[in-house]
């Protein structure tokens, strides 16, 4: 019984962190936001299935992040960030397609005992605001939108790579 009760706190806490209201999922910029009719006419991405969610949540112990433009990479190792971390991935919305003109902007990798368990693309900039999943080949198996507070993180962090690099200033 109090296996089930943990797993629907679990699910729970990842609703809760997920829901926000309609006018915060929406692109603040709606001209630079790819849009429907951007898409490409590749076949449906699913989102991330819950229990993927759960078993990162319950097991993930490190995660790592290499920007591909950035000058840094980042990792994570304390159970709060992780979770954090993990809670950026808008359950409730998948992606189904990725969008023209949207390409990964980083590399997250999800660890569970020492084994990379997910190699996920981050895609940042442009309007681009999701997660798409892949497997070793670079292939999609999963996607998802970003969650608000996910997007605001990243931004953070770019802002501060940006004051890092004496070009950008």
């Amino acid at each position: 019984m109090t296996k089930y009760l943990k797993l629907f706190g679990i699910l729970l806490i990842i609703t809760a962190i997920s829901c926000k209201s309609g006018q915060e999922n929406q692109p603040k910029n709606k001209h630079n936001a790819p849009t429907v009719a951007d898409e490409t006419n590749t076949p449906e991405i699913p989102g991330v299935p819950e229990e993927v969610l759960i078993k990162l949540f319950n097991e993930c112990d490190y995660v790592d992040y290499i920007f591909h433009k950035l000058p840094f990479s980042l990792s994570q190792n304390e159970d709060p960030s992780i979770k954090q971390s993990i809670s950026f991935i808008d359950f409730e919305r998948p992606l189904k397609r990725i969008p023209k003109g949207c390409k990964p902007d980083a590399r997250k990798f999800f660890h569970i005992k020492g084994q990379i368990v997910y190699d996920v693309d981050v895609y940042l900039l442009n309007g681009c605001h999701f997660y798409v999943f892949v497997d070793q080949k670079g292939k999609p198996i999963y996607a998802n939108y970003m969650t608000e507070t996910g997007v605001n993180y990243y931004n953070g962090i770019i802002n501060q790579a940006k004051g890092m690099n004496p070009n950008n200033q």
